[in-house]
């Protein structure tokens, strides 16, 4: 059974919002699992345990650092506590794994996986396709506006290096070094900290969710349509698995403990992943580099397909190669954990994705072309992995 492109949209975008462990992600998550059971896949929900948006995590560092930095004149051991909160968002905003996704409040939210079983002849290894795309949709957030999403990064690096700042001013105001001086800079960071933490959440109370057309379910639709495709084509020794993850949106959250499951099943060698994220505007883009203080390189066997087809008759003027660094992608913990995985978004001629993370990230607003694309592109990419004795990709 083939389900349309169309009808995905159209049945995602048709709900409020997908909001990570809400009702209505919870609906699509349903959708979710009745597609992939009318396309003939063993479904498994897996379930796990997140804050439900970033403004959580963000209060809890904010919050954390400021209590801190409020008691260095009480007592030095204060100065501990402000260098814990600064190395959690350290790991979190550089796309690490860090323990503050597991504080207060916690909801049980749920990933979405569909497996179709490898039709098995015993004359290749056992090789595994995944396609994934998170369903969630993302809080609205002022950062992400047109005007300030290219300086979202550099935003982000200046509040990283003042967090270090406050750090390096704490434990010297504790050896009494450099007063009433220290004591005044660590008065104004603090202030600083709370006017970042109010302008970073307070779309999300006076806007709430967007409709998350685009970001992302484009990328669900082009995972379940080439999953169709392929799973149609009756590839033989090839498992293929569709993982659809929610609470990407709070910090990949779903992805890194789908990934922490099930990595150690996983040969490097003989599993290829593609991530579809945001494919409602602008152009197909094959990503090499993420990351914010750190550069995330996705340097791997399908990236290098992708790059190769491009320069294809096929695809050539459709494709391009770049980079993205407002945030980072699901694909972030297989890079991590050195799993081949290629990492596909739409992205402008100014290397932007419009509207995400806006009130306007709505389906008449959609240009489906980068998604058509996305899916076909993919599907080359699989083929060319699965023959890989070919020196060109022609």
């Amino acid at each position: 059974m083939n389900i349309s492109v169309q009808t995905i949209l159209d049945e995602l975008a048709s709900l409020p919002h997908r909001g990570a462990a809400t009702t209505h992600g919870a609906k699509a998550a349903g959708l979710l699992k009745n597609y992939l059971g009318a396309l003939g896949a063993r479904v498994q929900m897996e379930s796990f345990e997140t804050p439900r948006t970033y403004a959580t995590i963000v209060y809890w560092l904010i919050g954390g650092l400021l209590t801190g930095l409020a008691l260095v004149p009480v007592s030095g051991v204060a100065v501990g506590l402000v260098w814990y909160f600064i190395w959690m968002a350290m790991l979190y905003f550089n796309w690490r794994y860090s323990f503050i996704i597991r504080f207060p409040v916690q909801h049980t939210d749920q990933n979405v996986i569909g497996r179709w079983p490898a039709r098995r002849t015993g004359e290749q290894p056992l090789r595994k396709i995944i396609l994934m795309a998170h369903y969630d949709t993302a809080p609205i957030s002022l950062l992400y506006s047109p005007k300030r999403q290219a300086s979202f990064r550099g935003s982000l690096l200046v509040s990283l290096f003042l967090m270090l700042l406050a750090g390096v001013a704490a434990t010297y105001e504790v050896f009494r070094v450099g007063l009433p001086y220290l004591t005044y800079l660590r008065y104004g960071l603090m202030v600083y900290f709370l006017l970042q933490a109010v302008v970073g959440t307070a779309g999300y109370w006076f806007k709430g969710y967007s409709n998350g057309a685009s970001d992302n379910a484009t990328g669900v639709a082009a995972a379940l349509t080439t999953a169709s495709r392929l799973h149609e084509a009756s590839l033989p020794d090839v498992e293929i698995e569709v993982v659809l993850t929610s609470a990407e949106e709070v910090g990949m959250v779903g992805a890194y403990y789908y990934v922490k499951a099930h990595r150690k099943e996983w040969k490097p060698a003989q599993t290829l992943a593609i991530n579809f994220d945001t494919l409602g505007a602008g152009k197909l883009t094959i990503v090499e580099k993420t990351g914010t203080a750190e550069q995330i390189r996705y340097d791997n066997e399908p990236t290098r397909l992708a790059r190769q087809l491009a320069t294809t008759e096929a695809f050539q003027n459709r494709v391009q190669v770049g980079s993205w660094h407002t945030a980072d992608f699901d694909s972030v913990w297989f890079v991590r954990n050195k799993i081949p995985v290629l990492a596909l978004c739409a992205l402008d001629a100014n290397g932007q994705m419009p509207r995400i993370h806006q009130r306007t990230d709505t389906l008449n607003q959609l240009d489906i072309t980068p998604l058509d694309t996305a899916i076909d592109l993919a599907e080359a990419v699989v083929y060319a992995w699965l023959t890989p004795n070919k020196e060109s990709v022609s």
